[in-house]
This record gives C-alpha cells, sequence and structure tokens, in this order.
C-alpha cells in the first residue's frame, strides 16, 4: 500500500511542477588554499598570522524561484535561496556562516508589472546585487585572492525585514533600486536601514553608484547614538573581452565585534578584535581590475588600495596596497576552474605602533553553475 502511494506522489511530481513554473538554479564551487591571513584567525605567540592550508566553499548556494501571470503585463514573483557550504564546515563559524537557516540569500515575494518591480523579504542592496565588476574573484572569506579588503566584499550585502522598489527600464541600459530595512528587534534604539544605488550601461561602458546609510550605527564617547554609511563609485568597460573596472569609496561605520554584525566594519577587527568594536572608523578605499579573454583562458590582475583611516576621529597610521594575480578557465559553459594569488601589503600600526604583518593567498578551485 505505500509502495502505491509513493509511486502516485512521485507521478504528480511532474504535474506540480509544471503547474508551479519553478526554476532550480545554483552555483557549487570550492578551493583549495594555502593563506596567511589575520581572517584565519590561527597566529603564533607574538600574534602574527600562521599559513594554514584549507578546502573551502568559496560561495555555493542553491535557489528556487518562479512568476505567475496575472494579466495585463502584472506578474507575481517569488524567490527562496540559501547559501551552502560544502566543504562540510556549519554553523554561524563556518565559512559562509549559513549554518542550518534556510532562506539565507535573496528570499522574497513581489509584483512586476510597467511601474517597476516591488519586493518584500531578506533582498540585497543595489551595490550588493547589480554592482561588484571590480571584484570578479572567486575566493573564500579567509583568503586575501580577490578585493577582499574593499566595501565590495566587507559591506555589500542583504537587508533583513525589507522592501526594495527597482525602477522600470525607461531608458535603454539604466536601472536602479531603492531598499528599506525595518529593525524589528529594538525597542528603544532603532536601527534601520536605508540604501539607494543606480547604474548605467551603454556598449560595454557603465557607471554604478551606491549609497547605504544605518542609523544609530554607532555611540560616541559620551554615549551618544550616530548613523553610519558607506558609498561606492564604480566604473569600466566589459564587452568584447575586455574587462577594465574602477572603484572608490568611503565609509563611517561601527567597528564590528567578532560576529561581525551587519552595518558594521570588520576591516579593522581582524587586526585588533573585539577590543575597539561598536566604535566609529572612517576610511577611503579605490581600486582597479584589468582582465583578457583569450579563448577559454581569462587573466586578471587587481589593485585595491585603502587609506585615511580613523578611529574615533584619531587618524591610524599606514595604509593598505592589495595586489591579486590570476585566471579563470572555462572548461565548459557552465564550469570554471581557476588559479589566483594574492597579496597584502600592510602598512598600518597598531595602538602600540607596531607594524601589522603582510598577508598571502594561494588558491586554486572549480565552480559550476546549474
Amino acid at each position: 500500500m505505500n509502495k502505491k502511494l509513493i509511486a502516485l506522489a512521485l507521478a504528480a511530481l511532474p504535474v506540480a511542477h509544471a503547474m508551479a513554473d519553478v526554476t532550480i538554479y545554483g552555483t557549487i564551487e570550492a578551493d583549495m588554499e594555502s593563506s596567511k591571513t589575520y581572517a584565519n584567525g590561527v597566529k603564533d605567540a607574538n600574534g602574527k598570522p600562521k599559513a594554514v592550508t584549507r578546502i573551502d566553499d568559496t560561495g555555493s548556494l542553491i535557489g528556487f524561484k518562479g512568476n505567475e501571470d496575472l494579466g495585463n503585463g502584472l506578474k507575481a514573483i517569488w524567490q527562496v535561496e540559501q547559501g551552502l557550504n560544502i566543504d562540510g564546515t556549519t554553523g554561524s563559524t563556518s565559512g559562509n556562516g549559513y549554518g542550518n537557516t534556510f532562506a539565507s540569500r535573496d528570499s522574497f515575494v513581489g509584483l512586476q508589472g510597467a511601474f517597476g518591480k516591488v519586493r518584500l523579504g531578506k533582498l540585497s542592496t543595489f551595490l550588493n546585487s547589480d554592482a561588484g565588476t571590480p571584484d570578479s574573484w572567486i575566493y573564500g572569506n579567509k583568503g586575501v585572492n580577490g578585493q577582499s579588503y574593499s566595501s565590495i566584499n566587507q559591506l555589500d550585502g542583504r537587508v533583513t525585514n525589507a522592501i526594495r522598489y527597482d525602477i522600470p527600464e525607461f531608458v535603454a541600459g539604466l536601472s536602479g533600486a531603492v531598499v528599506y530595512g525595518v529593525d524589528e528587534t529594538s525597542t528603544t534604539n532603532k536601527q534601520n536601514t536605508f540604501s539607494i544605488g543606480a547604474s548605467y550601461t551603454n556598449s560595454g561602458y557603465f557607471g554604478t553608484f551606491g549609497y547605504q546609510r544605518y542609523n544609530n550605527n554607532y555611540q560616541t564617547t559620551g554615549g551618544e547614538w550616530k548613523p553610519g554609511n558607506y558609498w561606492r563609485l564604480e566604473a569600466g568597460y566589459n564587452a568584447n573581452n575586455i574587462l577594465a573596472a574602477a572603484y572608490y569609496g568611503q565609509s563611517k561605520l561601527a567597528v564590528a565585534n567578532a560576529a561581525g554584525t551587519t552595518g558594521t566594519d570588520a576591516t579593522a577587527t581582524a587586526f585588533l578584535g573585539d577590543t575597539f568594536a561598536g566604535q566609529e572608523l572612517k576610511k577611503k578605499e579605490a581600486g582597479l581590475t584589468l582582465g583578457y579573454t583569450l579563448g577559454a583562458i581569462t587573466p586578471k590582475f587587481s589593485y585595491g588600495r585603502v587609506w585615511g583611516a580613523s578611529l574615533n576621529g584619531t587618524d591610524l597610521k599606514g595604509h593598505l596596497n592589495q595586489y591579486v594575480l590570476g585566471a579563470d578557465y572555462a572548461i565548459s559553459k557552465r564550469t570554471t576552474a581557476y588559479a589566483s594569488y594574492g597579496f597584502v601589503q600592510n602598512a598600518y600600526r597598531d595602538t602600540n605602533d607596531n607594524k601589522f604583518s603582510n598577508e598571502h593567498t594561494v588558491a586554486v578551485g572549480v565552480q559550476h553553475k546549474f
């Protein structure tokens, strides 16, 4: 009897799938790397980072999405997307930190029509979903073989309890969005978020701007809460096998604690620990990525710089330069092998005027999209 019920259920699956119009998609990717970075958290007796060999999930995910035609050009749209850890690590301290939570990435329900697109759920900022071309590397969150110290990696992300509006493309090549996130937990110190962004592309040339604001982001020495923010401008050319993309940005955000709370800056946390968590950190950043596709191979080079940092209004000595060299090899339309080497020249000094160590990562990996 049970076998008959199972057979009937399996026979009904194709019909249910067709009725629901569900698309299943995702990315499976991982690398093997040798890395000497502060982010690894492995240090010697002097507090300097030690080299570690890792098998790291670099951003695997699975998603389900669909839509329903409501007539008159109106559609109902939905999506559920989940980050994965195929290296076997689970919990909040894993490579992607997804643990057992479902819908950890962009997940929403909404409407789309001539007016544009409105969605409710957990949603990316415009900089996270529609920008980031200067950081075209595949890498994990413990390595420096990508623009790991830029806001592209450190700050771009998703907003929980959010509503997002995307403008219709009333001008060819123009896109933009507004995102607002509601703080549902605090009763006395609301930390709502707001972001806006826009991009224009034409014949391979592009320009993108995004801004994000966090209410009650950090506290002054007097205990007063202040809003934090960051913004970034990107521009370049990405067509005809050529990639040339640059960025410049500034941020003023609370220093993150070890948990890396959303809307905080983890750049200094890896060096200083939790000592300065919650304090105001300002900094400037800029970078450039160049690449050229030769058949199936795309060699690339990136340079990034962080400077002008201050902690609670006191300038921090030094700066940070990052260099990344590597190549992607397109084995097929959906499978890419890659190798990269990143080096960070760290000229910052701690509160005792001690120079921080340089960092490096060498990695080889594979990415498959379905």
